[in-house]
């Protein structure tokens, strides 16, 4: 009887078991201590475990070298997506959405009603998953202060943030919380009215530096994350001939990870590590901007990260894609278009070739915003021929290049149709 007791202790004291943690340090020689013991933070923004064709992006996240992985909303972080990640022995920051002002939509943060339902949905979620050892840092807000447009709603939503930091302190001791901003530009609201915010996110597209020159010139006095890093967004992007973004192709988006990688290393201990955004699906802006894979296939940003994360050389690299032409840039309904295109894989893997359309839809903070659409093709030796639908509108036309080890790579244009 005495033996069942002990056994019946030992495993209640297990699974009660909470991971505890903790900032030390000063500016500079920021860190974040998990049961004691330094942790920098290789992450990854995922806010799906699952994808639409069954993907597991958790196991995709423990190939990347990842330690942890970042959600946005209480409806990503579940309590399947924190079992499994407790599975692979990855952490999790998990994010709790709060919605930007939007006093036309009924979201006020002068009103009373509203914050005391939100108030009431983020404490029961930190309260019920406060215990779980997959959990890292809850993420309070994502870019709401920048998406609100009136100045007072500002100050009030930064306002209210900070109530519900101090409510979740209280509620759980054990794991400091982060507001995320986009890029530098609240760090000015996070100073003045978020005293109770522990760790400052920052998204950052595509260079950390004058997140980091504000950041100092500011004098924070607390640690930051890059919440997401990843290549230029739209808006920073140069544009085609019918208005769209230009997406970079893997090879020029490699570029831009490596050397956000080197910034994250080199300004250590002001930062507590980083989030590449993204692993999984997410079709903003088009099916293949922002995700470092393409379903489980993984493309060469994955490879610059896993290096990073890792300090491994990959044992094989995706191909590169030399040629993808369309022969117009405009058509009409139903017409047939002649695509050329080339890659080469350095070491010599068999290749195979897709071509696939897609709308072309410039969202914001969705998921999914575009769709691939059925069309009529055919490939052979380097060249297709592809009929564009007949609805009118801008498509994207997107090269797929896989090896035999895993591997893809991705590049793609715009065609209007009209």
């Amino acid at each position: 009887m005495r033996c069942f007791f002990a056994l019946l202790f030992l495993f209640f004291s297990t699974i009660a078991h909470c991971t505890e943690v903790k900032i030390d340090g000063e500016e500079g020689a920021w860190q974040l201590l998990v049961d004691g013991a330094p942790f920098y933070i290789n992450g990854a923004g995922c806010g799906l475990h699952k994808g639409k064709g069954g993907e597991d992006y958790l196991k995709l996240a423990k190939e990347l070298g990842a330690n942890t992985v970042r959600t946005w909303g209480i409806d990503q972080g579940t309590e399947e997506y924190l079992e499994k990640a407790r599975k692979y022995g990855i952490y999790v920051c998990a994010g709790i959405w709060i919605n930007s002002a939007l006093p036309e939509k009924g979201v006020s943060y002068f009103d009373i009603g509203y914050k005391r339902k939100k108030e009431k949905e983020v404490l029961d979620y930190v309260e019920r998953y406060k215990g779980h050892d997959a959990i890292l840092i809850w993420g309070v807000g994502n870019e709401c202060i920048f998406f609100t447009q009136d100045e007072d709603e500002k100050i009030a939503l930064a306002k209210f943030i900070n109530y519900l930091a101090e409510k979740i302190h209280k509620i759980d001791p054990k794991h400091p919380v982060m507001y995320t901003g986009s890029n530098y530009v609240e760090l000015k609201y996070i100073k003045e009215y978020m005293p109770s915010v522990d760790i400052i996110g920052m998204n950052v597209y595509p260079t950390l530096r004058p997140c980091h020159g504000t950041y100092l010139y500011l004098k924070m006095n607390k640690p930051y994350a890059l919440s997401e890093f990843g290549p230029p967004i739209a808006s920073q992007s140069r544009k085609e001939e019918n208005g769209a973004a230009i997406e970079l192709n893997d090879k020029a988006k490699a570029i831009w990870y490596r050397e956000l990688c080197s910034q994250i290393e080199e300004f250590r201990g002001f930062n507590l590590g980083g989030f590449v955004f993204h692993l999984g699906e997410t079709t903003q802006e088009s099916m293949t901007w922002w995700n470092i894979n393409y379903s489980m296939f993984k493309r060469l940003p994955f490879w610059v990260v896993y290096e990073f994360y890792t300090g491994k050389k990959p044992l094989n690299m995706p191909p590169q894609i030399k040629l993808f032409t369309l022969d117009r840039a405009s058509v009409k309904p139903g017409e047939i278009i002649d695509v050329r295109f080339f890659a080469e894989d350095e070491e010599k893997d068999r290749l195979r070739y897709e071509i696939k359309l897609s709308t072309t839809h410039e969202g914001i903070l969705q998921y999914y915003v575009n769709d691939f659409i059925d069309v009529s093709l055919t490939i052979r030796d380097g060249a297709a021929k592809v009929e564009l639908p007949s609805k009118k509108g801008l498509y994207r036309v997107y090269l797929f290049a896989y090896d035999n080890k895993g591997n893809v790579s991705s590049a793609s244009k715009t065609i209007s149709v009209d």
